[in-house]
């Protein structure tokens, strides 16, 4: 997912396979086994790694086997994105921070499925979903969606099928067709903060941050796992001068994220803002490390020059 890089005119991209390889590859490996929620290994279950160091999916995306096993190898250290899908399923998604030291052992990571209920999926439904998976994949995304539309004209009871086209319409720019899809999903999956996600961010790139703050306000925050998702909210409360409020979105955007780097810059920002010193000293140095070549280097190093001075 590409980071928002001002406070004032944040943007959100869909984090689809939008990005190239390059970048992602390095000394470490991880592995895991995804279950359902009776203990039942799942096969076929697809693995999307996306590292947030280089802004890049590590693809091919692997599968799990019958055993419900999978694993990736030669990942770049850092903090990674990792979503676990399955056709109806509801997507698991987790933070991870892959380790390349030397002899570093990584703990297998166990998720469980949860089958979403009120949809019979025959195989001609789940091979014609994959064809249009297949054509998301390639960035073609208005075959992708003549695909999905004739599965939800044959099949109008898979509502599942309205996440696909609301991918599709923000994927081609269209957010108010997308919102349009992902309220018709919301509508079946009320709890998904998954979904509210989806909304809130579609009404960021369509620049109305009221009702984007409006469905982000309403995912429970220990559930919002995204750092941008994070950042914007945080940003927003920043340009309404609510800095108290916005220091939590910071510091959990900088938790799920350690890379961000952007994310310690306006972390560092607000605690400045809340005379803060020592915590703003700390992640304002932490954001020089991590973008040694930011625009904002200079407005960092003042600030901490002139803290600095202060005893």
């Amino acid at each position: 997912m590409k980071k928002v890089l001002v406070v004032v005119a944040v943007v959100i991209f869909l984090s689809v396979s939008l990005f190239a390889q390059s970048g992602v590859s390095g000394k470490g490996k991880i592995k895991g086994i995804v279950f359902d929620e009776s203990g039942k290994p799942l096969d076929g279950v697809t693995i999307k790694l996306f590292s947030l160091r280089a802004q890049a999916f590590f693809q091919p995306y692997p599968k799990t086997d019958n055993e419900g096993k999978w694993k990736a190898i030669f990942l770049r250290g850092g903090s990674w994105n990792i979503d676990f899908e399955k056709t109806g399923y509801e997507t698991k998604k987790i933070s991870y921070r892959v380790d390349e030291a030397p002899g570093s052992k990584q703990p297998e990571i166990e998720v469980k499925l949860a089958k979403i209920e009120g949809i019979a999926l025959t195989d001609s439904i789940v091979s014609e979903l994959e064809k249009g998976n297949l054509q998301f994949s390639a960035k073609k995304f208005q075959e992708a969606l003549l695909i999905y539309d004739d599965i939800l004209k044959k099949n109008p009871d898979v509502f599942i099928i309205y996440k696909n086209i609301g991918n599709c319409y923000f994927a081609l720019e269209k957010y108010d067709r997308a919102v349009e899809f992902y309220q018709k999903l919301f509508e079946k999956q009320p709890k998904s903060a998954e979904i509210m996600n989806l909304i809130g961010n579609s009404y960021v790139n369509a620049k109305n941050m009221e009702k984007a703050m409006e469905w982000y306000g309403k995912i429970p925050f220990e559930e919002i796992k995204d750092a941008d998702t994070l950042y914007n909210i945080g940003a927003n409360l920043t340009n309404n001068n609510k800095n108290d409020q916005a220091l939590k979105y910071f510091k959990r955007a900088v938790e799920v994220d350690a890379d961000f780097a952007e994310g310690y810059y306006q972390l560092g920002m607000t605690h400045t803002a809340l005379n803060q010193i020592p915590e703003a000293l700390e992640a304002l140095k932490k954001f020089m490390e991590l973008a040694p070549d930011s625009p904002n280097l200079g407005t960092a190093k003042a600030i901490i020059d002139a803290f600095s001075k202060v005893k």
